[in-house]
């Protein structure tokens, strides 16, 4: 039976005109969501996106969005995501950045990196790399997509166009092996504890790393650590102290844990909490169900962009 659509709440100031789904239940299994987004703000907006473990592939229709892989905020540099029209981000232990002055109309589909790999067909490495033509992962039917998608009538036209075109790859992708799939649901059931997910596989060291590297995109230990990251997330969102949550999560100590959060999220615990506001996982901010994706930035675009002079 095919999902109902249900529009995203529209953050404060926004006005609403996008809507969100589940795919087809056969892209169920890879495929976590489909967003179309049309809103526009009364002011300039920073989203800082956070590691989910997740890839994610953004179509965007209009001028405007400016996005960034970093790890150091007042360093970004801002390139613009209408000169790729599609961009995919696979797996990262950094922070992203996306600006926009106000207006933004796109469509996003979040999936996980083992049905990445199945669709795409291709070593998830691959998607460390600073720009991926969609052609190169889609072939022919990923030319012309984004085109496709903006001049189609309504969000439901457009995702029922994204299930028929990703359907049509799950015949000619790779097979995941069953190994690196337990071991990544092992490591999320486990808070990011990495040795029995190891132990479990029955393989060496070296040989798991080659084929999460391959079919995930990150090695183990980089999982472990973005996987428990975002357990600490959710604690801290919760209104956990910061020391308790470094216990409960398995770092060394308090400061361990503060260097870790800044170095993923761009954020110290304490300002990750006050920014977060105590929304919890999957909320209306959050670009998928169960994990911590986005905080909003208050402050100024960085200079040397064109959002410069706007004021948010």
């Amino acid at each position: 039976m095919r999902s109902v659509d249900v529009p995203p709440r529209a953050p404060a100031g926004a006005a609403p005109g996008g809507s969100r789904r589940r795919p087809a239940a056969v892209l169920r299994p890879y495929v976590l969501n489909y967003t179309g987004f049309r809103t526009r703000f009364a002011a300039p907006r920073r989203r800082l996106e956070l590691p989910t473990g997740c890839v994610t592939l953004v179509f965007t229709f209009s001028e405007g969005l400016w996005v960034t892989r970093t790890g150091e905020l007042s360093t970004a540099r801002l390139r613009p995501a209408t000169t790729a029209r599609a961009l995919v981000s696979g797996p990262r232990t950094v922070p992203a950045l996306g600006v926009h002055a106000g207006a933004v109309h796109g469509l996003e589909v979040n999936m996980s990196p083992l049905g990445a790999y199945r669709l795409f067909g291709i070593p998830m490495v691959h998607f460390g790399e600073e720009r991926v033509d969609l052609a190169e992962v889609l072939g022919p039917a990923g030319r012309h997509l984004t085109e496709r998608l903006r001049e189609l009538d309504g969000w439901a036209a457009r995702f029922d166009l994204l299930d028929a075109v990703l359907a049509a790859r799950l015949d000619g992708g790779p097979a995941v092996t069953p190994e690196v799939r337990g071991a990544l649901a092992r490591l999320w059931a486990d808070g990011g504890s990495l040795t029995r997910a190891t132990e479990e596989t029955g393989w060496s060291a070296r040989h798991l790393r080659a084929r999460f590297r391959e079919q995930v995109g990150l090695p183990p230990k980089a999982v472990a650590r973005l996987f428990r990251l975002q357990h600490a997330l959710r604690q801290l969102a919760a209104g956990a102290a910061p020391a308790r949550v470094a216990a409960a999560c398995g770092y060394h100590d308090q400061a361990h844990f503060g260097r870790d959060v800044k170095a993923m999220t761009g954020l110290p615990p304490a300002r990750f909490a006050v920014l977060r506001g105590g929304l919890p996982p999957g909320s209306s901010l959050d670009r998928m169900p169960g994990r911590i994706t986005s905080v909003l930035l208050p402050g100024e675009p960085f200079a040397g962009t064109p959002l410069a002079q706007c004021r948010s």
